[in-house]
């Protein structure tokens, strides 16, 4: 049985729109700290590639990001420039951001803004998409970097 062209392109549109969803939500679930729909995002055995560490397993990978993120008073992550590819099960996403961290009592302003890329690989689990990868590249930056350096009290 051949598959209707428009079942084929509506596929592909919800499953673009299902991984991009996933993005949107990762940083929603970073700048609001729920750490349980963070965790939601990722495959049990997913792995993190950051600017500075790497993380082996969702359990690594949010208890990295809740140490990074929790000693800050706010962040907003900002995500564009989504490109999504599907190739049955498995996508992959290339993703601009922009995250900006605040930090009052930093040596400065208390605010450091990065623009990165995000590059995500992801797999269909039933119904659900779920990162398996995610590589982060800081690209340019600006503000106060102690901000993300003072130690936590």
């Amino acid at each position: 049985m051949t598959v209707p062209t428009e079942s084929v392109a509506l596929r592909e549109l919800l499953d673009k729109s299902a991984v991009t969803e996933v993005l949107h939500t990762v940083a929603h679930a970073m700048d609001t700290r729920d750490w349980d729909l963070f965790a939601d995002c990722y495959a049990p055995e997913a792995e993190g590639d950051y600017v500075n560490a790497k993380a082996a397993g969702r359990e690594a990978i949010v208890a990295g990001t809740k140490a990074f993120l929790e000693p800050l008073d706010a962040t907003q992550h900002l995500v564009g420039n989504i490109r999504v590819t599907v190739d049955g099960d498995i996508a992959t996403t290339h993703a601009t951001f922009v995250a900006q961290h605040v930090r009052e009592g930093a040596s400065d302003s208390g605010q450091y803004l990065l623009g990165g890329v995000y590059q995500d690989t992801l797999r269909r689990t039933g119904a659900d998409w779920k990162i398996t990868r995610r590589r982060i590249r800081g690209l340019w930056s600006n503000g106060d970097a102690a901000v993300l350096t003072i130690p936590v009290s």
